[in-house]
């Protein structure tokens, strides 16, 4: 748990970096071009393509849980960006699911794809004339898992009246497909580091819409992890910490050497 906090302090500590960088670059970005027009040169500058590499080393500190996923976002005049998300994920939180019962030797995993798709709008000053500027952005998601599959075994019937002396053996256990929707809404940063690979972090706060409710044994379930959303209790605020290229749609009036 120490192992994890400290993880998260370090990301927390290389989002103010990238902040200050960002605000440094766009400052020199200034000064380079003022020849910045009040309106957009074109419709389409060009599109981002992510790759969140949160999941892979949280997975170094945390190996019940592993996944990955990428995202195409579209630059729209410097200034609105609609994303597609796909990604893949799974959890073992055997002992964390949200249960009345202490359970010991239960079991609880689930795996499978997820997509999201959103809108965000830069806030951040804007250059027209360059193909490639820093961004700062506030946005919403909505994510779905459409076809998760989920294991869960070894929790105790929660019925007081079972047996004798109101204790009982009997246990339920689920194995199939479910679904899961979730709305997220989230702020993030985005700048160039070397040529048009860039470096980005976003913070989002998460609420779960809609789970499946399974019927199983003489009980219901209600599944408290989703892929792409994690824990319904303890999944509120996620990060997402992306590397990613542009790919320029748009010629610039800036020159290449004056652009970093």
């Amino acid at each position: 748990m120490r192992r994890t906090s400290r993880y998260i302090w370090r990301i927390i500590s290389a989002c103010v970096l990238l902040f200050f960088s960002l605000s440094a670059y766009s400052e020199e970005g200034s000064e380079k071009s003022r020849k910045a027009s009040a309106k957009p040169q074109t419709v389409l500058y060009g599109c981002y393509v992510d790759v969140d590499v949160m999941d892979p080393i949280l997975h170094v500190f945390d190996n019940s849980r592993n996944g990955l996923d990428a995202s195409l976002e579209v630059d729209l005049f410097h200034r609105l960006y609609p994303s597609f998300v796909l990604g893949y994920q799974s959890h073992d939180a055997s002992g964390k699911y949200d249960y009345p019962i202490p359970a010991e030797n239960a079991c609880y995993k689930v795996d499978g794809l997820y997509f999201k798709v959103g809108l965000s709008i830069n806030v951040w000053k804007k250059d027209y004339y360059r193909k490639l500027n820093p961004i700062s952005y506030v946005g919403l998601n909505f994510g779905c898992s459409p076809n998760f599959s989920a294991e869960v075994s070894g929790y105790p019937i929660d019925n007081g009246f079972w047996g004798a002396d109101g204790q009982t053996d009997n246990t339920f256990s689920y194995q199939g497909k479910n679904k899961a929707r979730w709305g997220e809404v989230f702020l993030g940063m985005k700048a160039p580091i070397v040529g048009h690979f860039c470096l980005g972090v976003e913070v989002m706060f998460k609420t779960l819409l809609h789970t499946e409710v399974k019927e199983a044994t003489s009980c219901r379930i209600h599944h408290s992890y989703a892929p792409g959303f994690g824990s319904e209790k303890n999944g509120k605020w996620g990060f997402r910490y992306n590397l990613s290229y542009y790919f320029s749609f748009y010629r610039g009036s800036v020159a290449d050497d004056e652009m970093y």
